[in-house]
C-alpha cells in the first residue's frame, strides 16, 4: 500500500466517523438523558416512560437533549478515533496473521481490533462524557441552584478550576475497561451479522448495515452496561470505582448494575444502525472519488 493511499484511508475512516457519531447521537439522545438519569437516581427514576416525561415537564425539550453538544463531541471524538484505530489495526492485524484483506480476518481477529480500537477512543471520551454526565445531572444534584454552568464549555473551565486539570479524566479506568470490553462485541456483532445477511462483500443494501450495526450495538451495552453504570456513578459523584461498586451494590444489589439498560438497549439498536449507515455509506461515497480505478 502506497503512503497516499494509507492517509486517504486514514482519513476516510475519521471522517466516516464523524459522519456516524453526529447520527447516532440526534438520533436517540433523549434515550441517553434517561439512561444516566436512571443510573445516578434510581430512587427517584425507575421507568423509562416516566423519566422521558418528568425531564420534559420540568426541563423542556432542552432537558431531554441536555449534554448533546458535549455528546456530539463525544461521539465524534470517540467514532472518528474508533474508526480511525478499527483501520490501521486491521492493517496490522493482517500483516501478524498473513491475510490480504480484512475480511480474510478471522472474527476473533477482528473481534480483538475492535477492542484495541476501543482503548484508543477511552482517552478521547473520558473528559467529554464527563461533561455530558455533570449537565444531565445537575438539575438533580442542585448544581444549577449553586451557580454551576449549564453550558458544554463553561462547566469543562468550572471542572479544571475547581477539581484540577486531571479531574476531566476522572472516570478513566471504567471508561478504558467498558470502552475495550464493549468495542469487541460492537466490532465483532457487527461483523458477525454481516456475515449471516450479506451474500456477498461487495454487496450494497442499507437496511443489511442498518441491522448489522444495530445487532453490534446490542450486543456492545449489553455485555458493557454494568461497567457503564460504575463509571457514570464515578463521573458524577466523589467515589472511586471500587467504591461505586459497593454502592450500587449495596443499595441495589446485582439488580442496581443494569438500571437504566432499557433505554439504553432501546437506543443502542437504532442509533449503532444508523452510526454504522451513516460510516459505510460516506467510505463508500468517498473510495468513489478518490479510488475511482477500485
Amino acid at each position: 500500500m502506497s503512503d497516499t493511499r494509507w492517509i486517504l484511508e486514514s482519513f476516510r475512516d475519521t471522517l466516516a466517523g464523524v459522519m456516524g457519531g453526529i447520527t447516532a447521537v440526534y438520533t436517540t439522545q433523549p434515550l441517553d438523558t434517561t439512561k444516566v438519569k436512571m443510573q445516578t437516581y434510581p430512587e427517584k427514576y425507575s421507568k423509562v416512560w416516566a423519566t422521558l416525561r418528568a425531564t420534559a415537564q420540568s426541563e423542556g425539550i432542552r432537558g431531554l437533549y441536555a449534554g448533546s453538544i458535549p455528546a456530539v463531541l463525544a461521539n465524534v471524538g470517540e467514532s472518528a478515533t474508533a474508526f480511525l484505530a478499527y483501520g490501521r489495526i486491521s492493517i496490522g492485524m493482517q500483516y501478524l496473521t498473513g491475510k490480504s484483506s480484512h475480511g480474510e480476518l478471522s472474527l476473533m481477529s477482528q473481534s480483538i481490533c475492535g477492542a484495541l480500537s476501543g482503548c484508543c477512543a477511552s482517552f478521547v471520551l473520558t473528559p467529554t462524557e464527563l461533561v455530558k454526565c455533570r449537565l444531565q445531572t445537575q438539575h438533580l444534584t442542585g448544581s444549577v441552584k449553586s451557580g454551576v454552568p449549564t453550558t458544554p464549555f463553561a462547566m469543562m473551565i468550572h471542572i479544571v478550576k475547581n477539581e484540577g486539570p486531571l479531574a476531566l479524566m476522572k472516570g478513566w479506568t471504567p471508561t478504558l475497561i467498558r470502552e475495550a470490553w464493549g468495542y469487541f462485541y460492537f466490532f465483532g456483532g457487527y461483523e458477525a451479522a454481516k456475515l449471516v445477511l450479506f451474500n456477498d462483500p461487495d454487496e450494497v443494501s442499507m437496511w443489511k448495515t442498518a441491522v448489522s450495526g444495530g445487532v453490534g450495538g446490542s450486543m456492545c451495552w449489553g455485555f458493557a452496561y454494568p461497567i457503564d453504570v460504575v463509571k457514570s456513578r464515578v463521573q458524577v459523584s466523589n467515589v472511586s470505582p471500587l467504591g461505586a461498586i459497593r454502592d450500587v451494590y449495596s443499595s441495589a444489589g446485582v439488580r442496581g448494575f443494569f438500571r437504566g439498560i432499557t433505554p439504553c438497549l432501546m437506543r443502542a439498536f437504532p442509533g449503532c444502525g444508523a452510526l454504522f449507515v451513516a460510516v459505510d455509506y460516506t467510505k463508500l461515497i468517498f473510495d468513489r472519488v478518490a479510488f475511482p480505478e477500485y
